[in-house]
């Protein structure tokens, strides 16, 4: 008879491991992003510990619900200072209303589905203050490739 003792790791360290992995739907949204824009992809936890945030026109963030606090925080920082913030993902679009309190605007469901209407609306200055409820479904296949050329490959 073999005695076994099993162990799950806790929560938070598994949250924190799935949380770190790249968003693919954010750089997939930043290859769907017209040339004339600059993009860049950071890590919501390498920009909280950031005394001072890198200055962008128009932040996007997607998250996870084990990164939710920290991206709410970082989302009321920009918007403290004037810079409008998307955002998306699966708890924003489990709980919109929640994410709307700290975000200028929500996608709900697919970003890839409204992405160029939000480009477009915040180019007017105009970003609604919800996407993506009606939308029809995105066809990844017609997708460009995520812009894995952000990444920082050392991290």
């Amino acid at each position: 008879m073999l005695r076994l003792g099993l162990t799950l790791p806790g929560f938070v360290e598994r949250s924190k491991t799935i949380a770190s992995l790249p968003s693919l739907g954010l750089l997939t949204l930043a290859g769907m992003t017209p040339r004339n824009h600059e993009v860049q992809y950071m890590e919501v936890l390498e920009l909280s510990e950031l005394k001072e945030l890198p200055a962008f026109d128009l932040v996007a963030i997607s998250s996870l619900s084990a990164q939710i606090k920290e991206a709410y925080k970082l989302a009321e920082r920009y918007r403290a200072i004037g810079v409008p913030v998307i955002m998306g993902g699966l708890h924003v679009t489990s709980l919109p209303q929640e994410a709307a309190k700290y975000a200028s605007a929500v996608v709900v469901g697919e970003g890839e589905a409204c992405w160029q209407k939000v480009i477009r609306d915040a180019e007017r200055g105009q970003l609604q203050k919800f996407y993506g409820a009606g939308e029809p479904s995105f066809d990844l296949a017609q997708a460009p490739m995520p812009a894995f050329e952000l990444l920082d490959i050392s991290r």
